[in-house]
């Protein structure tokens, strides 16, 4: 049985209740990872284009805008991953949500100018995890000041800034790359955008989705 490594989770939560973001160092075996991302490596070629030109709400009350990238469902090391009981526990703790429960994950893949907007999970991610699995992957700008922002709010600010707005308001959230180190964010209640992607190879990023019951 794989053993995660012990760490302090008092400041992880304290950072989940006050940003809603957490960054958990060494949580994973740093192969594992890198064996993940061989993986979706090697499917890439396999990767479904999702594209949406709308700006739209959505019945579970989440929010979407235009996107283009791709998305790689969970080959079977990543599924492993997604479900992991470990993590889990690890996650529960720096979160301080003891019901929180895994719901899949899959990769998505950005080539030369892919984007998605603004945009909100679905209500089925009270935690979403990210996982840089190629180098180079840009931050991802986020606004943890419209946290539980309700959908016409956010249509109001991609009226007046953009889809991908880059302001002072706004901030950007670091992924950390494939060394054993897990990223989690509220993606359900904080809004989320990645602004055209300037890399000649893809970037690939796993991500994980957890609900709180």
């Amino acid at each position: 049985m794989e053993t995660i490594p012990q760490v302090d989770r008092r400041p992880a939560h304290a950072d989940w209740e006050q940003r809603g973001s957490v960054l958990l160092t060494g949580v994973l075996d740093a192969e594992r990872v890198k064996a993940v991302a061989g993986e979706a490596l090697m499917r890439i070629g396999t990767a479904t284009p999702y594209e949406r030109d709308e700006v739209s709400s959505r019945r579970d009350g989440s929010f979407a805008s235009p996107v283009h990238c791709g998305f790689l469902p969970a080959g079977p090391l990543l599924e492993q991953l997604a479900f992991d009981k470990q993590l889990l526990t690890v996650l529960r703790e720096a979160t301080g949500m003891p019901r929180l429960v895994p719901r899949g994950g899959s990769v998505v893949v950005y080539r030369q100018g892919d984007f998605q907007g603004l945009h909100t999970d679905t209500v089925k991610a009270t935690v979403t995890v990210g996982i840089a699995l190629t180098e180079g992957l840009p931050a991802m700008w986020w606004a943890p000041s419209l946290r539980d922002a309700m959908p016409d709010e956010l249509a109001k600010v991609v009226a007046d800034k953009g889809i991908l707005p880059e302001c002072a308001e706004f901030e950007r959230l670091e992924h950390p790359p494939a060394d054993g180190s897990v990223r989690a964010f509220a993606g359900y209640s904080i809004p989320h955008w990645r602004i055209p992607y300037p890399g000649e190879e893809p970037g690939l990023l796993a991500t994980f989705s957890y609900m709180d019951l």
